[in-house]
């Protein structure tokens, strides 16, 4: 009975004669671990005795911390059987719940229709709590694309309780091209012209010319024109910016204050009505009781100190510059920018900056109206 039994034990002494006398006594010590100046280690029940023995007279100390093996877990299980019940249960709850599937994504890029697909995916079986061992991924994948329509590519891949919807949206179709224009293409805006791509017609312009707004730039062949001239253009933008800019900061203080309104419209405030900073920021939070019609209001002031804030000429300057580059961009979508040339005057308070934007855009516009970029 004593095969296969282990003791732990803790030894509290000089270190050296616990590993001198367990040489001599030839024990099969294992998991040794160091508590301090103490020693703890696992010991057979034979082994523990004869080195019991050896110790004897030597400077040290031996302390049973515990048992086990499997002889004794086997006793103990035909004391009290009904021990063995708990992990047979915990066992057969977690293979029965690892069996299902609790959890469904959906991977893809942005702009994948995840609801749709999660729908779909409903629809044919494949949701929280259902079995993965009827689920078929390969088949759940091909119903699911011919359901939702805009997919190239859809998979299902089972993951333990885990399920992942791989999708992929189609690629629209390249824009087609805009449809010749009847008479020539002239120019909307002056501009120098570094580019003239003709599609359809005969060039009226080359590099390096000067055009005008209202002049030809393609001329039509059999009546038709397409192509794109592109040319530098110029912006001009003016700012007028303060130096000296007034902001508010949180000061981390609050107060609190409560406002009943009761049935006939009468507001009822018991810690008044004016606000406790001069500066605040009001967060609100209501509470209404439906048989009473009254309703009960939380208002949370948070002070706020006014601070003057001085800014740098270069913070200004490089503020108005964004401000003229996302001026073009609306106006000029396609537009790209060349360089960006800056001037500043100051007025009193004020930094006036002149910004001077160089850009490349296509110019051409048909007779009928709107330019070869529509």
């Amino acid at each position: 009975m004593a095969d296969g039994i282990w003791l732990r034990l803790r030894f509290s002494g000089r270190q050296g004669a616990l590993f001198q006398a367990a040489q001599e006594a030839a024990v099969r010590a294992r998991a040794l671990r160091a508590q301090g100046e103490a020693i703890d280690f696992e010991l057979p029940v034979e082994d523990a005795l004869r080195l019991r023995r050896t110790l004897h007279r030597r400077d040290g100390r031996l302390q049973l911390l515990g048992h086990g093996g499997w002889p004794l877990a086997l006793r103990a299980l035909r004391r009290r059987p009904w021990r063995l019940v708990l992990p047979v249960l915990g066992s057969a709850l977690y293979i029965a719940a690892s069996s299902f599937v609790w959890h469904v994504q959906v991977v893809g890029p942005r702009g994948i229709p995840a609801g749709k697909i999660l729908a779909a995916a409903r629809k044919d079986g494949l949701a929280a709590g259902r079995s993965r061992f009827a689920l078929h991924p390969r088949a759940l994948g091909l119903e699911i694309q011919r359901q939702v329509g805009g997919l190239v590519f859809c998979a299902v891949r089972i993951d333990g309780v885990r399920a992942y919807i791989y999708a992929a949206p189609q690629l629209p179709p390249p824009p087609a091209p805009a449809p010749a224009a009847t008479g020539p293409l002239t120019a909307d805006q002056m501009g120098y012209v570094t580019r003239v791509v003709v599609q359809r017609g005969i060039p009226a312009v080359r590099r390096g010319e000067t055009v005008l707004p209202g002049q030809p730039l393609i001329l039509p062949r059999d009546g038709l024109a397409r192509g794109e001239v592109f040319a530098r253009i110029w912006r001009t933008y003016s700012y007028s910016l303060p130096l000296r800019v007034r902001r508010l900061f949180a000061t981390g203080r609050q107060a609190q204050r409560w406002y009943i309104r009761l049935p006939w419209g009468r507001e009822w405030t018991p810690q008044g009505r004016t606000a406790p900073y001069a500066h605040a920021r009001v967060e609100a939070r209501s509470w209404r009781i439906p048989w009473l019609a009254v309703e009960f209001t939380r208002r949370t002031y948070v002070e706020l100190r006014p601070v003057s804030l001085v800014a740098r000429p270069s913070y200004i300057e490089a503020q108005a510059r964004e401000r003229a580059i996302d001026a073009l961009r609306r106006a000029m979508p396609k537009a790209q920018v060349l360089a960006v040339l800056q001037q500043d005057t100051r007025q009193g308070t004020s930094l006036v900056v002149r910004v001077r934007v160089e850009a490349e855009t296509d110019i051409a516009r048909a007779a009928t109206g709107g330019t070869t970029q529509d």
